[in-house]
């Protein structure tokens, strides 16, 4: 894969969200070079050091390193100031950490701010796939979602069903309690049996003559019984996470399966996906291939990608819609 330079890059966070980077940094050392990383806590950027990393807790000592971007995943505590001092420095930002939890104040004196948002899942091979195949059903009217929470499914939404702004004409929310058997959690597989309680939100929007359902429970990420479902329907058929259906060029309904060919990299290696095909089309490429990323990986490079070549990327404006209308769910 040719990148243009390659992107340095100041990082700001050493937790799950940064891990991310530091791991496309390391596959894929001609797309992003970690030139520094900065963080709070000391026995954190020691750690870091170990591993081969600048890592440092003074931000001016990490920024003083050259640099074409600064990538922010540092949680939301000092998010806002972390900001606003990066776009008073004129720092191209990539911004990891969610709008979500910021006043409407706040998003609105960012939201001039230059740069781009880690909003990934529409490069992921399932929902770039789906938008791929839009074409095949005609204008869209209605989206169903069940996988992703507050801005991840606006951000989704917004592509789909082509709505701009972020006041829908009507939302209709229901919360339902249950319980259910426990089978993972942040730090991998529960096996003992024991019952979970959990959330299901359900959240309608209209925006004019489009329909958005969200459908997410509080513990669909660690769960194994969920997966990411949706179903796109437009006025010649329907999309789902397993096909398209629609009505072909005679008439006749056509059932056409997703593809998702996966293969090993190298010997006994990871599983890393190559393309997939929808029928005898090919609607999605994995740049990085062979690469061992998985698919939210593969998204976010493609990300810093798009940056490196100047390319269309989500920007920090999208990522503030996005924010508004992720409140709504």
């Amino acid at each position: 894969m040719h990148y243009n330079h390659g992107m340095k890059a100041v990082l700001f966070g050493t937790g799950w969200r940064a891990m991310f980077y530091i791991r496309i940094s390391r596959a894929l050392p001609a797309l992003l070079e970690i030139v520094s990383v900065c963080t709070r806590k000391p026995e954190r950027a020691e750690m870091f050091r170990n591993e081969g990393l600048n890592a440092v807790t003074d931000s001016s000592a990490a920024l003083s390193v050259p640099h074409d971007i600064v990538i922010v995943a540092s949680g939301k505590d000092g998010f806002f100031p972390l900001m606003k001092m990066l776009e008073a420095r004129k720092e191209f930002v990539l911004a990891e950490t969610t709008f979500s939890t910021l006043g409407d104040e706040e998003l609105d004196e960012l939201s001039g701010m230059k740069g781009a948002v880690a909003e990934q899942y529409r490069y992921t091979p399932l929902f770039a796939s789906m938008l791929a195949a839009l074409d095949r059903i005609g204008e869209v009217d209605q989206l169903y979602l069940s996988g992703l929470h507050n801005h991840h499914a606006a951000a989704v939404a917004r592509d789909v069903l082509g709505f701009s702004g972020c006041s829908p004409d009507e939302v209709i929310s229901y919360d339902f309690p249950s319980s259910i058997i426990r089978t993972g959690s942040n730090y991998g597989m529960v096996v003992n049996g024991e019952r979970e309680d959990y959330k299901r939100k359900l959240r309608i929007l209209r925006f004019g003559k489009k329909l958005f359902i969200n459908d997410f429970s509080s513990n669909q990420y660690v769960s194994y019984f969920y997966g990411r479902r949706f179903e796109v329907r437009g006025e010649k058929g329907i999309i789902n996470d397993r096909e398209a259906r629609y009505a072909g060029c005679e008439g006749y309904p056509v059932i056409m399966p997703f593809g998702f060919h996966r293969d090993w990299t190298t010997g006994n290696g990871s599983l890393t996906l190559s393309h997939v095909t929808l029928g005898d089309r090919t609607i999605f490429v994995n740049h990085f291939y062979p690469a061992s990323l998985n698919d939210d990986e593969i998204a976010i490079a493609e990300i810093i990608r798009r940056i490196d070549k100047g390319e269309e990327y989500p920007s920090i404006l999208s990522g503030i819609e996005d924010a508004r209308v992720g409140r709504l769910l």
